[in-house]
C-alpha cells in the first residue's frame, strides 16, 4: 500500500477503537476548581466524528521521540526538518496492539478537550487522560505489567480500580473517582519530572489550578 492507504487505514482502525465496546463503557466524572467534568462515551465519539468530517487528521508521525507512541497536535507544530504538521493532527505510531489503542483513547480525550474547549488545568486533563489508558487496558484484560509502568500508571490503576468497581455493580449512572486515588494521581503527575519542566502548567494547574488553553 501507498502512504496514502497506510492513512487511511490508520484513520478506520483509530475510528474502530472510539467506537469500540471497552469505550461504549468509560465514564467518569472528576472534581475541578468550582465545577467537575465528566467523561463518557460520548467524549470519543465526538472526536471520531471530527475525524470523519475532517476537522481532526490522523496521521502516521516522522519524528516522535523515542517511546512516544502517540501524540495529539492542538497547535501547529514544525518538524526537525522543516515541514509542518497542522493544528488539530492525531499522531498514532501504532494501532495492531491493546496498549496501541489505550494510547489513542489517551491522545483522543487530550483531542475532545480541545475541540469542546473544556475549562480545565493541564494538570487534571492529562491525570483524566491517564484514567482513560488505564481504563482501557483493565477492561481489554491488558496484563498490569505489559502497561502500569511508574507511578502514575500505578496511581491511574488505583482510580480504574475503583470505578471499574462502581461499573460491576451495574449502577447506570455516572461515578466520581475516588477522592484519595484522584488526588494522589495529580500529585503523581504534577511531580513527575517530564510533566514539571514542561511549559504547559501540569505543576501549576496542580497547585493553583491554572486552566489550559482549548481553542478547538
Amino acid at each position: 500500500m501507498n502512504n496514502e492507504d497506510d492513512q487511511m487505514s490508520l484513520r478506520s482502525r483509530v475510528l474502530d477503537v472510539l467506537s469500540g465496546p471497552a469505550v461504549a463503557r468509560m465514564r467518569f466524572r472528576f472534581p475541578i476548581r468550582g465545577s467537575h467534568v465528566t467523561i463518557a462515551p460520548q467524549t470519543f465519539h465526538h472526536v471520531a466524528r471530527a475525524i470523519r468530517l475532517g476537522q481532526v487528521t490522523v496521521r502516521p508521525p516522522t519524528d516522535l521521540a523515542a517511546g512516544v507512541a502517540a501524540q495529539y497536535n492542538d497547535v501547529a507544530r514544525t518538524r526537525a526538518d522543516g515541514t509542518a504538521v497542522a493544528a488539530n493532527t492525531l499522531e498514532v505510531v501504532s494501532a495492531t496492539g491493546r496498549l496501541d489503542e489505550a494510547y489513542i483513547v489517551h491522545e483522543s480525550l487530550h483531542a475532545a478537550y480541545d475541540l469542546l474547549r473544556t475549562g480545565l488545568d493541564a494538570n487534571a486533563e492529562e491525570a483524566s487522560a491517564y484514567v482513560c489508558t488505564a481504563l482501557y487496558c483493565r477492561m481489554t484484560g491488558l496484563p498490569r505489567p505489559r502497561w502500569a509502568n511508574g507511578p502514575i500508571y500505578a496511581n491511574a490503576a488505583e482510580v480504574a480500580r475503583t470505578l471499574l468497581s462502581q461499573y460491576q455493580k451495574g449502577d447506570p449512572g455516572i461515578p466520581w473517582v475516588g477522592e484519595h486515588e484522584w488526588k494522589m494521581l495529580r500529585a503523581g503527575v504534577g511531580l513527575d519530572p517530564v510533566y514539571a519542566s514542561g511549559p504547559g502548567g501540569i505543576l501549576t494547574g496542580w497547585l493553583l489550578g491554572q486552566q489550559y488553553t482549548h481553542d478547538g
